[in-house]
């Protein structure tokens, strides 16, 4: 089945089914999200990227977060 039936098919549900739906679906993707971080973690995909803040904070490159936050260009 495809993701346009399944679509079509939850159009037919009444509205308190169509949100416990969506909250099933917001759980099961924030479940598959978090398991391919995990996996990216463990084998290493971050490694390199972790090293390399670590010597940017030691050399004093970075700044404070508020300052990123209160960046006008951020806005």
């Amino acid at each position: 089945m495809s993701a346009a039936e399944v679509m079509n098919l939850a159009k037919q549900l009444p509205e308190r089914e169509v949100l416990d739906l969506a909250r099933l679906l917001d759980t099961w993707t924030a479940t598959m999200v978090d398991q391919k971080f995990e996996a990216a973690v463990k084998s290493g995909a971050f490694d390199q990227m972790a090293a390399d803040a670590l010597q940017e904070l030691e050399a004093g490159k970075t700044i404070p977060l508020d300052e990123v936050l209160h960046d006008p260009r951020l806005s």
